[in-house]
């Protein structure tokens, strides 16, 4: 095809256009140039530079129709379940998202009386850390695992694991069996969110799967409400066991579900050997990682309580911390684009850097009050473990609300970074109010306290999944997911333990301050169910200030976050979703 000449404009041959064209429009502008007062000239370049334009759109446009039919092709090669078999998939999948939401919160309102029966107050912090723990590390190391390893036959590995875990949490003789049983149940539980989306993504076509995905994600805010009210009506009328036991109905009717009615499609995954499939896991990176955040968690957990901060214990944890996690970042340097988090994505892309800080600072406020508020109703307010998880839903149910409030407005407007700052802060401000916390505090002003809270933590904590959307290709937003996850996981995980240890240290040393002959060690080491049982009723008045003020303290953590929150909030990029397709999740 030859465009055709002007004036005796040069022919353009379309097979040496990259090299005429640009000699073509510059000898007619240094011609131009000669002769100032000839315009003629000048005209045929635009009119050249046009055509130029225009077989340039022609080809784009023919490029982009052949990437449509290839990607129709390859769909419609794709066998998709239907009717009766992708509703039951769906319903499947929908109760492992459920269950392995529930496990974030289904505890909260049975520990205290787990730790009546394990004498195991101390370790409060390890029931959730040891499961937040795996799930954070794992994550991003399952993504790949589905990349390159059969979906279907990883996901329900991942489901067996989760369920063995659930298992030797239920049938635990000690705390450390417990929290073995927690960490095992987390393995398997990093695996089956981003699973649950790969499976998704394999059974419908694109043009019908946000539907889906939000059902899924729908079971999270499920499970958050009904989580608290669950674990405390299993524990108060069977057993605190039945939190864990109640997970194997669930998991074993999706087993079925994704055994008999997903068929994975094949994937063209290249002739890699076993072991070079290993290697792309980045394994060492998460390693180092586990190793690294474990040595962090022991530090916090036991400096000040078990071991004074100047133990050699403490420091060598906290030195291994830092020497393990250098170690991490430099493995994720050399690796590159195959590492756990690319430096690509987290350092020079501001938005996901800003945005994972974010989330680890919310995430910490927000697991420091679902973890302890049921202290502060089971323990002060003497209520049971149902009763506690009954006044902890204004918290959860606002989250929610808010939640989708603003992700309706966000659909409108476009613009997401205003309710990073109004989240944090309006959080902040519900943090401040629930440190007021008394013995005599009224029903009106926790359940307040509660709801400003839980608005602000439902704005804020959805809003960096969607920056890094808003702000990276589609190869690159599952891996800014991720991070996001993990950030979010890592945040729970550490502020568990820091709550643990300052609640602790500052009720033992409050006990003697508002009570006599009471044995700070025996009302701490005894759970919070217990207190009235082993506290003469002339002691107790003093008793439960000491431990209301412990958790005073406790909740000073969720103000200091939620306050550096809306600060790092200040720095992330000013964008706007509309215009741009949004991926709603899924691993790769």
């Amino acid at each position: 095809m030859k465009s055709t000449p002007h004036n005796d404009a040069p022919e353009i041959d379309e097979q040496n256009d990259a090299s005429s064209r640009p000699r073509s429009i510059t000898r007619r502008s240094t011609e131009s140039k000669q002769r100032p007062n000839d315009t003629t000239d000048v005209v045929e370049a635009k009119e050249e530079k046009k055509e130029i334009n225009s077989e340039a759109e022609l080809r784009r446009t023919e490029t982009s129709d052949a990437v449509r039919s290839r990607t129709d092709a390859i769909e419609e090669e794709i066998e998709y379940p239907s009717g009766m078999r992708l509703f039951l998939l769906t319903i499947g999948l929908c109760l492992v998202i459920f269950v392995i939401s529930l496990d974030n919160t289904i505890i909260a309102t049975a520990i205290p009386t787990i730790t009546t029966v394990f004498d195991s107050l101390d370790d409060v912090g390890w029931y959730g850390s040891s499961y937040l723990l795996t799930t954070t590390s794992l994550q991003p190391t399952f993504g790949k695992i589905y990349t390159f390893f059969d979906v279907k036959w990883t996901y329900l590995s991942a489901l067996v694991l989760f369920e063995a875990g659930s298992v030797i949490c239920a049938a635990a003789t000690s705390s450390p069996m417990l929290i073995v049983g927690r960490a095992v149940a987390g393995a398997g539980a990093s695996a089956l969110f981003s699973g649950g989306m790969t499976i998704i993504g394999f059974s419908v076509p694109l043009r019908r799967m946000p539907i889906y995905i939000a059902t899924l994600s729908g079971m999270f805010g499920i499970a958050s409400v009904v989580g608290p009210i669950l674990g405390g009506t299993l524990t108060d009328k069977a057993s605190w066991r039945w939190c864990f036991w109640i997970n194997l109905p669930f998991g074993g009717a999706a087993f079925l579900a994704v055994l008999l009615f997903f068929k994975a499609p094949k994937r063209d995954v290249g002739n890699l050997t076993l072991r070079q499939k290993f290697a792309k896991l980045d394994i060492l990176g998460a390693v180092f990682l586990i190793c690294g955040v474990v040595c962090l968690l022991l530090a916090l957990q036991d400096g000040g309580t078990e071991y004074p901060w100047s133990k050699a214990k403490i420091w060598g944890c906290l030195l291994g911390f830092g020497l393990l996690i250098i170690i991490f970042i430099g493995i994720q340097w050399w690796r590159g684009d195959d590492a756990t988090i690319p430096p690509r994505i987290f350092i020079r892309q501001r938005t996901v850097f800003c945005g994972s800080v974010f989330t680890c600072f919310l995430s910490m406020a927000l697991y420091t009050h679902i973890y302890y508020l049921p202290f502060y109703f089971q323990a002060v307010l003497g209520t049971s473990a149902e009763g506690s998880g009954i006044r902890s839903i204004p918290y959860l149910v606002s989250i929610t609300i808010s939640s989708l409030i603003v992700g309706a407005l966000i659909t409108k407007i476009g613009y997401y970074v205003p309710f990073l700052w109004v989240g944090s802060a309006v959080f902040t401000v519900g943090a401040g109010l629930l440190f007021t916390l008394q013995v005599a505090t009224s029903t009106g002003k926790w359940i307040g306290y509660q709801i400003l809270s839980g608005l602000g933590a439902g704005a804020g904590l959805q809003v960096p999944y969607l920056a890094v959307q808003a702000v990276l290709n589609s190869k690159d937003m599952p891996i800014g997911n991720a991070i996001i996850m993990f950030s979010n996981a890592l945040g729970g995980s550490i502020a568990i333990s820091v709550a643990q240890n300052i609640f602790r240290n500052t009720l033992l040393s409050s006990i003697p301050k508002h009570s006599t002959g009471i044995d700070a060690d025996a009302v701490a080491s005894s759970g919070a169910t217990q207190i009235r049982q082993i506290v003469p009723p002339d002691q107790l008045n003093g008793v439960l200030i000491a431990y209301t003020y412990a958790l005073d303290r406790a909740f000073i953590l969720p103000i200091a976050v939620g306050g550096s929150a809306f600060v790092v909030s200040l720095f992330v990029e000013w964008n706007t979703v509309k215009g741009k397709k949004i991926m709603h999740g899924g691993a790769a």
